[in-house]
Parts: C-alpha cells; sequence; structure tokens
C-alpha cells in the first residue's frame, strides 16, 4: 500500500509515527507547502481576508514547513474526561472514551506523563493539568525523526492544488504544485492534514464539501482580573512548575449551557527580560545584533532577573514579579453564523484564497458575564486579594487563540473514520466542540485507534 500524508506538521508527523510503529516497512509519501524554515501565512504566500471580522487566527495563528505550529508554540498535551462536556454529542463521547483510554501511551511518545487529578474547586469549576512541551522537543518533525525514516519520502515546497474523486467516498488523485509545475500522484490511502483552515479550502475546492461554506468557531480570550499575592486559589496553586524542560500549567473549567470557557493565569506581563526570553523561545525573534538590548534589558532590572533565574533553576517554578499576575477567561464562541470560503481572490501559486467571516454577537457576552460572575464568586470564597481588569465585556475587542473547531460533523469515530473510503481528515475542525483546552493532543488518541485497530494495509 502506498500512502500519503498531505502536510508535514503536528498532525501528520504524528501519523507517520504511528504509521511506521504498526508498519514498519509502509511506503509513505509526506508532502509540505514548505520546508525546514518555518513560515507564516504571509510568508508562505497563502491568503485569506476578513469580512467584517477580527478574526486573526490565519494570519497570527497558523505556521506552515517541517512541524508546522508544533514548532511554534509547542503547546500543551491536553486531553478530555467526563469533566469536561455535560451534553457532549456521539462523536464527542467516543473522543473523550479514547482519549481515557490512550492517554498515558500517547504522552509516552513524548517521555511525558500526566498523572495530576482533576479537581472540583466549585460547583461550576474544575481543575485540569497539563503539560507544554519544552523548546527542546516540541518540533514533533523533528522528535519523530520524519526526514530520517527509511520508506518516507519527504516532498518539500509542493502546494496541494485539490483532491479528485472517482466517487463521493473514494479519492482517486491529488493534484499539486512543485516548481511552479502542475503534477498528480496517486495513492491507495491519504491523510489529510494540512491543518484546519488549508484542509478546509482543498475540500472545498475538491467539491468533497457541499454548499460553498465551512461554518467553524474558536475561542475568544479577555483579560479579566489583576491579581496581588499569592498564587494559590483555595486549595490550588495555579503557579508554572517545571518537570525537565517543560512547564507543569494548571487552569479551572467550567460550562454555561454548551459553551465551555475556561480561566487561566498569566504572569510577569509587565517584566521585560521575560518578555524577551519569551520572544526569543517562542518567537524566535534572536539577532546578534540585538545582543547589546538584550544585555541592557537584563541589567536593568537585575534584582527581578536573579530571582527569575534562581525561581526557575532552583526552585523549579515560574517567578512572579511583584507578587502580581492575571487571570484570563476563554470561551467558546457561541455565535453559530461564522464561516470561510473560498475568494475570487488569488495568493501566490495561482490559487484560491479564503475569505473569513467570524461573527460575535451579544450571545457570547452573556457568557462572558455568566464565566465572570463564576469566577468572582470562587475568588471571593476564596479570599483573594483581584481586582476586576474588564469592567465592561467588549467581545470586539477580544483575542482570537486559533484553535479552530466545528468545520466537519460526524455520528460518532466509526462514522469519522469512514466517511471517505481511502482517506482521514485530521484537524480540530473535525471536533465538534472544542472545550475548554487546547484540543490539538485529544486527537492523538483517535488517530491511534485508527491505525492500530481500523487501518489495515
Amino acid at each position: 500500500m502506498e500512502i500519503a500524508i498531505l502536510g508535514a506538521g503536528t498532525y501528520g508527523s504524528y501519523i507517520v509515527n504511528s504509521i511506521q510503529k504498526k508498519y514498519p516497512e509502509a511506503n509513505i509519501t509526506v508532502f509540505d507547502i514548505g520546508d525546514n524554515r518555518i513560515k507564516n501565512e504571509t510568508e508562505i504566500g497563502l491568503l485569506s481576508r476578513l469580512k467584517k471580522s477580527m478574526y486573526k487566527g490565519l494570519t497570527d495563528g497558523r505556521y506552515f514547513g517541517w512541524g508546522g505550529a508544533s514548532h511554534k508554540w509547542g503547546g500543551q498535551l491536553l486531553t478530555y474526561t467526563d469533566n469536561d462536556f455535560t451534553n457532549p454529542d456521539g462523536f464527542m463521547r467516543d473522543v473523550i472514551s479514547l482519549d481515557k483510554k490512550y492517554k498515558d501511551q500517547c504522552l509516552a511518545k513524548f517521555n511525558i506523563e500526566n498523572k495530576f487529578p482533576e479537581n472540583h474547586v466549585s460547583e461550576e469549576l474544575f481543575t485540569k493539568t497539563g503539560v507544554w512541551l519544552s523548546m527542546l522537543h516540541r518540533n514533533f518533525f523533528y522528535w519523530f525523526k520524519i526526514n530520517k525514516r527509511a520508506n518516507v519520502k519527504v516532498m518539500s515546497n509542493c502546494r496541494i492544488v485539490k483532491l479528485e474523486k472517482d466517487s463521493d467516498k473514494h479519492i482517486k488523485d491529488i493534484v499539486y504544485l512543485k516548481d511552479g509545475k502542475e503534477k498528480r500522484a496517486s495513492f491507495d490511502y491519504y491523510f489529510l492534514t494540512t491543518g484546519a483552515f488549508e484542509s478546509a479550502r482543498i475540500l472545498l475546492s475538491s467539491d468533497i464539501i457541499d454548499g460553498g461554506k465551512v461554518h467553524f468557531s474558536d475561542h475568544l480570550s479577555q483579560r479579566m482580573f489583576k491579581i496581588k499575592g499569592s498564587t494559590k486559589i483555595g486549595n490550588e496553586d495555579f503557579v508554572f512548575r517545571m518537570r525537565g524542560t517543560s512547564l507543569i500549567t494548571k487552569r479551572m473549567i467550567g460550562e454555561i449551557g454548551d459553551v465551555s470557557y475556561y480561566v487561566h493565569p498569566v504572569f510577569n506581563m509587565k517584566f521585560p527580560f521575560f518578555s524577551m526570553v519569551k520572544d526569543v523561545l517562542f518567537y524566535h525573534k534572536f539577532s546578534i545584533k540585538n545582543i547589546p538590548n538584550y544585555i541592557k534589558t537584563t541589567i536593568k532590572d537585575i534584582p527581578n532577573v536573579f530571582g527569575f533565574v534562581w525561581s526557575v533553576i532552583f526552585l523549579r517554578k515560574m517567578y512572579v514579579m511583584n507578587g502580581e499576575w492575571y487571570l484570563y477567561i476563554d470561551i467558546e464562541n457561541p455565535t453559530k453564523d461564522s464561516y470561510i470560503e473560498l475568494s475570487e481572490e488569488k495568493d501566490k501559486y495561482g490559487i484560491d484564497g479564503l475569505n473569513v467571516c467570524y461573527n460575535v454577537d451579544e450571545e457570547a457576552v452573556k457568557i462572558y458575564e455568566a464565566a465572570k460572575a463564576s469566577a468572582i464568586k470562587l475568588l471571593d470564597s476564596s479570599n483573594v486579594n483581584y481586582e476586576v481588569d474588564a469592567d465592561k465585556i467588549d467581545v470586539q475587542t477580544c483575542e482570537d487563540i486559533y484553535h479552530p473547531y466545528g468545520m466537519l460533523h460526524f455520528d460518532s469515530v466509526d462514522d469519522y473514520y469512514t466517511k471517505w473510503d481511502n482517506m482521514l481528515v485530521v484537524n480540530t475542525g473535525c471536533l465538534t466542540r472544542s472545550g475548554g483546552i487546547n484540543p490539538t493532543a485529544s486527537l492523538f488518541p483517535v488517530i491511534d485507534n485508527f491505525i492500530f485497530n481500523k487501518f489495515y494495509m
């Protein structure tokens, strides 16, 4: 069997590793629009236009090249449990079941484990602890050594134009651009892992999705409280801890109706040295010519720099400058009419771009107000010293954090596996809900269950 994986990012790299664990001799061809240099949407040459929208998930959140977004963010490896959703649909119930069953073995692939319990801190909120992958192994492509594997061919700088099918359920071949020339290739099985929005574009361009639009949702994020003093709320300590070079982080998750929200800490927002470290680690903004600025920033605030280094190296936890930190509240955007569609405007490859319409309305305000009230109730009962940082909720200025979901709909995991005879689409857009987590890792158990129990060569 000849297998094609379209996209060498987080999911594509994970799938290569899982397939070769079961079938070491499998012949796999990996196609990617980029190469070993990670580029954002503008740098790679893709195009998205906002239609009366403030959504920046495409322009600011997605990355291309070997490892994709995992190279930039790493992210928290969080999975679902029975606490996450009161009324999950059939597909999400199956995802939860597989997450519970396979979580440990999925995390073991990264030499980490998560045995932290989920504790209810109030009637409305429970804690979830996650492991944020370190900069040393957050790029999945290199962590799984995809470019060094036998029987794996990596086709870089290849733009997937569309899929061609010979029936509604069967993919015949792919059409792609290489060196400006259109080419075709045929495989026995396809994994479409080009990211939520690019995968949607491919499906729309291939007439595999009807209606001309793909609806979706995402989280909204807003700074809500300024905390002064202890990082504890009740019996729970929310300061980040170190495990090796990874971070152990904690959040509180709740649900209002069928809309999830989460309350999470952010530290050192007014600490220039910490901002500089983040720029280097997450945004790769290190520059030799900026070394004098790095030195100046470090010397300017020696006491806090020393406190930071001591805390991280010896205490193995996050330093909190001046004992001051913030709580953000992120919610699933409940508005139902956000969508993407093909644009008449072309990108640099001569392929249709995307129009993005991301709507936020008063329903989101109501969810935010309820979530805020729930958090205040907990903070008051825990005698936390806080100030409300956002007296009035303005959802039009909320940040978005690129956890797209709700693009495709399946009755169950089995329906998902068999939607197409010889293709599996893998991205967070396949999830009905995102809940209160970065949902990327929640699909790892779903992938492994398919490859090890359903996929036969």
